[in-house]
């Protein structure tokens, strides 16, 4: 470490140190002083005053309270309409996947670059939008290189759950598997792959 970054560090840490030791005593002296004025009221006086007090920091605690609460909604809703967007883009990706995968519905083809570039897409706004466990489960997508369907249509599954915890909406009531199973016309198809 160099000097200079050592003798700036110290400097700083000590006066923090002494402005905290400041406040601490100066605190400790109010209090003091509160109680002792208190001491010398009487009843008729401090009994009202203390109430008096005790409702207005309730009630300022509570409008604190209230207004981080909205504070915190409104900044969720404004950001829940992008992930909206971002979100509903990667599901029409992922039908148009499954789409061409099928040559009687006559779906457009998509080659390894386009899906690599499409992921690569989702991933970057995901990290801009998406919540910790839609990331942990982009982050396993993009690893998938020679895994097996069953694999990929797990980690499809959990993207889809977080995706829709992100939003906040419940799924609650979906069975295991449940998204897994939505695109194959025999949901037992999935238990069939497993077992190979």
């Amino acid at each position: 470490m160099k000097p200079v970054v050592f003798f700036i560090s110290f400097v700083a840490i000590s006066l923090l140190l002494t402005l905290a030791g400041y406040t601490t005593y100066h605190l400790y002296n109010l209090t003091k002083f509160i109680i002792q004025g208190a001491k010398t009221l009487s009843p008729q006086v401090y009994v009202p005053l203390t109430v008096t007090v005790l409702t207005a920091a309730l009630g300022l605690a509570a409008a604190l309270f209230t207004q981080r609460s909205i504070r915190l909604r409104e900044i969720e809703s404004s950001h829940r309409e992008r992930k909206l967007e971002i979100y509903l883009d990667f599901l029409k990706f992922y039908e148009s996947a499954l789409i061409s995968e099928k040559p009687e519905l006559e779906g457009e083809t998509f080659d390894e670059k386009e899906v690599a570039k499409k992921l690569i897409e989702f991933r970057t706004k995901a990290v801009l939008w998406g919540s910790p466990g839609v990331l942990r489960q982009v982050s396993l997508l993009t690893k998938l290189d020679g895994a097996g369907p069953t694999v990929i249509f797990s980690v499809l599954e959990n993207i889809q759950r977080e995706m829709r915890k992100d939003i906040g909406l419940s799924n609650w009531g979906l069975e295991k598997d449940f998204f897994a199973k939505l695109p194959l016309r025999n949901p037992e198809d999935l238990d069939k792959l497993r077992e190979k």
